[in-house]
C-alpha cells in the first residue's frame, strides 16, 4: 500500500492528481487544491474556498468515504473512511494559522477531540502539519509538535518517516517544505503517522527532490510504502 501527502501550492484538481501518477498512489492527501468538478467513493474534496481545499483520492481497489466530522475540529483535520485490500480510518490534515488554535495547536486540539476514533480504528494521520519540533518554542507546552507526537505515540501511531530513517524529530535531513521556494530555506513540515505495527513493515519512504518539484511546489510530496501483508 503506498500512501502519498502532497501540499501542491494551489493548482486544478486534474493537473495535480495527474501529477502524483508516477507515485502511484493508493490513498494520497493534497492540500491546496481547487475543488474537483464531481466527487466520488475514489475522489473527496473539504473546503470553504473552492480554489484551495485539500482533497483525499483513492486509486484501484480503495474507496473512501467522508466520515461523520465533529463540527468544531480545527482546521483541517477530516476522518475518512478508507476500504480496501487494507481498511482503516484516516486523518487528512492541512493545520490553517487564522484559527483559535493556528496550525500545530489545532492538530493537538482535533487529536484530542477525535481520540475515541483512534482507540476504536486502524488509524493514519497524513498531510501538512505546518509544524516541526524546532519551533517548539512558539507554542505552550501541551499544545507544540513534541507534544502531539508524544500523544500519537500514547495511541499506537508513529511517524513513517522517522521510523524508517532513525532521525529524531527536529533532525530531518530531507525537507519538504521550502520557504518561498527557497532551496535554502528548507523545512521538514509533512508527515505520515502510521500505526505502529505497520512501522516495520516499511519497505519505502521517498521524499520528492528540490529539483523536481520546484516549479510545481514550494512543497514535496511524501511517500510512504507499507509491504501488503503487514496490513
Amino acid at each position: 500500500m503506498r500512501l502519498v501527502t502532497w501540499n501542491c501550492c494551489r493548482g486544478t484538481y486534474l493537473k495535480n492528481a495527474l501529477l502524483l501518477d508516477p507515485l502511484a498512489p493508493d490513498v494520497a492527501v493534497v492540500q491546496e487544491c481547487a475543488r474537483p468538478t464531481t466527487q466520488t467513493d475514489q475522489c473527496l474534496w473539504f473546503g470553504e474556498n473552492p480554489h484551495q481545499g485539500i482533497a483525499v483520492i483513492s486509486k484501484g481497489w480503495y474507496r473512501i468515504r467522508a466520515f461523520p466530522a465533529i463540527a468544531d475540529v480545527p482546521r483541517y483535520a477530516i476522518p475518512v473512511e478508507v476500504a480496501g485490500p487494507t481498511n482503516f480510518l484516516l486523518i487528512a490534515v492541512w493545520s490553517k494559522g487564522d484559527q483559535a488554535s493556528p496550525y500545530i495547536e489545532g492538530v493537538v486540539r482535533a487529536v484530542e477531540l477525535y481520540r475515541n476514533l483512534f482507540t476504536q480504528y486502524r488509524t493514519v494521520l497524513i498531510g501538512d502539519l505546518n509544524s516541526n519540533a524546532i519551533w517548539d518554542s512558539s507554542h505552550a507546552a501541551g499544545l507544540n509538535h513534541s507534544a502531539l507526537v508524544k500523544m500519537l505515540f500514547e495511541l499506537g501511531l508513529v511517524s513513517s518517516y522517522h521510523f524508517f530513517y532513525r532521525e529524531g524529530h527536529g533532525q530531518e535531513k530531507q525537507p519538504t517544505y521550502y520557504f518561498q521556494w527557497k532551496e535554502q530555506r528548507p523545512f521538514h513540515i509533512d508527515y505520515c503517522f502510521i500505526p505502529e505495527e505497520w512501522a516495520p513493515h516499511v519497505q519505502r519512504v521517498e521524499v520528492g527532490s528540490y529539483a523536481e518539484w520546484k516549479d510545481r511546489s514550494d512543497h514535496r510530496p511524501l511517500l510512504v510504502e507499507i509491504a501488503d501483508h503487514a496490513t
